[in-house]
């Protein structure tokens, strides 16, 4: 790992707390010694430290090593529940949340259909209300709540948490990150939900700071997300990652985006529902027809998937179109990116490894060569509370960067 190494002498002092406090937490329970080690500073300053988070009660000791001779020295951890840290991911069709506490822990989660987002004013109001009521049930006090962070499938303004197109919510312009904010007792930050997820994949595959990362979010619609080392890469407008509206066939159907043939267009879980709800209205034989019972309506790209896991060969050629597409549209990231590592994730990547495999292969037509690349494609280790997590994970970030937590 790599800390902050500021050198302004007015906050070197609150800057080698915020490391300790930090290595504690990533790398602990670990001892003071080893503290010292790890940050470059001398045992004296770590000590005094120390001290003064224990003082604070944000650390305890978690015993000491039973290894060698002579006096065994004292590991030190966080106080589980010194603070703790919540994530919201606002679906279109599904609710949830998750709490952390100050070690990462995940301590209590819930989901619950996300119902009528319109009118946007009244959905925020019962959103609020939603957050506040699982916190209380916790039993957690306000002021150890360092803040929440939401994440939704939206086109969003940058630092702001506004919406400017939510085409899944029917939202233009909405001061959603104002609004959140007005009705909770505690800080609010909004962001995307394929760069909330980007985030949290790029944390829990623990990637070299050096390293790349473009997350592909493959579900309902189609996003991506850059992180380079542990920074999220947002862009000049914060809308960078939109790779769902990357071009791919330009005979392709009309996208949300009022483009034509956008890979969300033509990959996505919606569109490969659509495709298959289209084929059936014609009267073609497909086990689709049977999953649905006669009722198209029904169709979604999961049951696509079941009946092309079971030998269905114009759901296998539906799916087939949709890798070769996402395949072309993720190479184009990675052609001008150059990334170290390309993770899939989202629902169409919890159907089993062929689609992958059928990714990798269109990926790998397209693909500039270069006898150097060691690109790893994999799938996400994600849940399905990723974005959730992710949002989380941003918050903690934010308030790291700004030195905003109560060290």
């Amino acid at each position: 790992m790599i800390y902050d190494k500021r050198l302004d002498q007015f906050q070197v002092g609150q800057t080698n707390k915020y490391n300790v406090f930090r290595c504690l937490i990533r790398e602990g329970p670990i001892n003071r010694a080893a503290i010292a080690k790890r940050l470059h500073l001398s045992i004296p300053t770590v000590m005094a430290i120390v001290d003064e988070l224990y003082e604070k009660k944000m650390i305890r000791s978690a015993g000491k090593i039973e290894a060698g001779v002579g006096k065994q020295p004292e590991i030190l951890g966080i106080e589980p529940e010194h603070f703790f840290y919540v994530g919201v991911d606002i679906g279109r069709s599904t609710l949830r949340i998750v709490i952390h506490n100050a070690i990462g822990t995940e301590i209590a989660v819930m989901n619950e259909f996300t119902g009528d987002t319109f009118p946007a004013k009244e959905f925020i109001s019962r959103l609020q209300l939603k957050v506040v009521n699982f916190i209380e049930v916790q039993g957690i006090e306000i002021a150890k709540i360092l803040g929440v962070g939401f994440a939704m499938p939206a086109l969003m303004e940058q630092g702001t948490g506004r919406v400017i197109f939510a085409p899944d919510f029917g939202w233009t312009d909405i001061p959603l990150q104002d609004w959140l904010q007005g009705g909770l007792p505690y800080p609010v930050l909004v962001r995307n939900s394929t760069q909330a997820m980007g985030v949290y994949e790029n944390f829990v595959t623990a990637l070299e700071e050096k390293g790349a990362t473009l997350c592909v979010n493959l579900g309902y619609g189609i996003g991506a997300a850059i992180i380079i080392g542990e920074e999220l890469l947002e862009g000049t407008g914060g809308i960078s990652g939109e790779l769902g509206h990357c071009v791919v066939d330009r005979n392709g159907p009309l996208c949300k985006c009022g483009n034509s043939g956008c890979l969300e267009a033509v990959a996505s879980g919606e569109a490969i529902a659509h495709q298959a709800q289209t084929i059936i209205s014609h009267h073609a034989q497909s086990r689709i027809a049977e999953l649905c019972q006669g009722n198209i309506t029904r169709i979604d790209a999961k049951m696509v998937f079941e009946a092309a896991e079971g030998g269905d060969g114009m759901a296998l050629k539906i799916l087939q179109t949709a890798a070769v597409n996402i395949g072309i549209g993720v190479s184009l990231g990675v052609n001008i990116l150059d990334p170290s590592r390309v993770v899939l994730c989202g629902g169409l990547m919890r159907n089993g490894p062929w689609f992958l495999d059928m990714i990798r292969s269109s990926m790998e037509e397209h693909l500039v060569a270069r006898s150097s690349r060691s690109l790893v494609v994999a799938a996400g280790a994600s849940d399905e509370y990723s974005a959730a997590k992710g949002a989380a994970r941003i918050l903690m970030n934010t308030l790291w960067a700004r030195r905003e937590l109560p060290i």
